[in-house]
């Protein structure tokens, strides 16, 4: 009972923000987009909450969600919106409910998650709760294996739930998991529903996302990474829609998404930079809210900033290939680079997704490299580009074992953003 008193917190935090930025957007998509904005809320409240008192408190982080939640409120007049469930709407969240079955399955089988998520975010995330004014300790050098420099949004979305409560339960993690899948299916669906006014585009994209085993296992894993791609995915569909509805307060909301991405893991800081840059470069001529870009985006990222300025150990498993003579860049390495990504392109365990967006580039053509479209295709290729120069510039680790385990699951994070980008190509092409 107490975690769902938590999620309508969290759903009542968001949806202040939201509909002070998107008011004329579907109403149920806005609840959607208020949940993922609300659980980062929470876990930027706990961590100001840990940093200024040193420990957990039961009331002080929910106590910090509701007091911005009333401050919001009475900020302006507030108006609730008006909900009309359209067949369409029913039908979508029938698919979400159908979808939601094989995703309760899994998480039934990885109570724990995946071995990084036990070694990596719950093992962080029980130090910040059990270990009081102890908890900076996860920090040490000895942990270097649970990627200490990583931000911590995903562990202290856990946290606050179990501050809520007042006790530690393993079920939070795993429900926050299912949650964040069906956040994204959900965000996916109404967003497409919404730009393209079609139900089956948007059934269509969600099932060819979550209906992918690896997707599934990924998603219940409690991995970072299923944060990551929701805000990603979240960011963009913003974007998309301020050019349809002409209203910049979505860009803000945009930024603010990509702002709280970049405290989810060091991927999502590369990402959220590129991506934030991008639209301040697309937005440049709008000087009259250029400034409220920079703002938003700023102060949704201020907790990454701290932590990376003042908690953050030494990266202990990097060691730069261009200067080592131990471990240096070698042609072989760059070659296993360049190669290594087609093969996980046609690898099974993709069951042909890779191919079918390869399709739907080539038909959506120029409109993917127009506008905001442009902004999300740049990103997308920015963005791994940096990756695969990381793999090649940290040699600590022997390249194909690395590519083995952790490209999958980059891939993973843009898969809705990338099925996005292609819905909404092929829809003006």
């Amino acid at each position: 009972m107490t975690y769902w008193i938590g999620i309508i917190i969290s759903l009542a935090a968001g949806f202040l923000v939201i509909r002070r930025m998107a008011a004329r957007l579907d109403p149920v998509l806005q609840f959607f987009l208020a949940l993922g904005l609300g659980l980062g809320i929470d876990g930027t409240c706990a961590f100001y909450v840990h940093i200024l008192f040193n420990q957990f408190n039961r009331f002080i982080p929910v106590g910090l969600v509701l007091a911005s939640a009333v401050v919001l409120f009475f900020i302006k007049p507030f108006s609730m919106p008006r909900f009309k469930l359209t067949k369409q709407h029913a039908w979508g969240l029938l698919g979400l409910i159908v979808l939601a079955v094989p995703l309760a399955v899994s998480a039934h089988y990885y109570p724990l998650g995946g071995w990084d998520a036990w070694s990596c975010w719950n093992l962080k995330a029980k130090f910040i709760f059990l270990g009081h004014e102890n908890w900076k300790d996860m920090l040490s050098p000895q942990f270097w294996r649970s990627n200490t420099q990583y931000p911590l949004l995903w562990p202290l979305i856990n946290v606050w739930f179990w501050d809520l409560s007042g006790r530690f339960d393993q079920a939070v993690p795993m429900l926050n998991s299912v949650v964040i899948a069906l956040l994204t299916a959900g965000v996916l669906l109404l967003g497409l529903m919404e730009l393209t006014g079609q139900l089956a585009a948007g059934l269509l994209a969600v099932a060819v996302i979550m209906a992918l085993p690896i997707d599934i296992t990924l998603y219940t894993s409690q991995y970072s990474d299923s944060l990551l791609g929701l805000y990603l995915l979240s960011a963009f569909l913003c974007l998309l829609l301020s050019e349809k509805c002409k209203e910049p307060k979505l860009k803000i909301l945009s930024l603010i998404f990509l702002g709280l991405m970049s405290f989810a893991k060091d991927e999502g800081m590369v990402a959220s930079v590129i991506a934030a840059l991008l639209i301040f470069w697309h937005q440049r001529k709008d000087k009259k809210n250029l400034k409220a870009f920079i703002t938003a985006f700023c102060l949704a990222a201020l907790p990454t900033l701290l932590f990376k300025l003042f908690f953050a150990p030494k990266n202990e498993a990097f060691v730069n290939g261009l200067l080592s003579a131990q471990k240096p860049t070698t042609w072989p390495r760059l070659e296993t680079i360049a190669v290594y990504p087609w093969f996980e392109f046609i690898s099974a365990k993709w069951a042909g997704f890779w191919l079918l967006a390869a399709g739907g580039i080539l038909l959506a053509g120029k409109k993917l490299w127009c506008q905001a479209l442009g902004v999300i295709g740049l990103t997308l290729i920015l963005y791994l580009g940096v990756v695969l120069a990381y793999y090649a510039v940290n040699t600590y680790f022997e390249i194909v074992w690395w590519l083995s385990t952790t490209l999958s699951r980059i891939l993973f994070a843009l898969l809705p953003t990338i099925v996005l980008w292609i819905a909404a190509g092929l829809k003006d092409a």
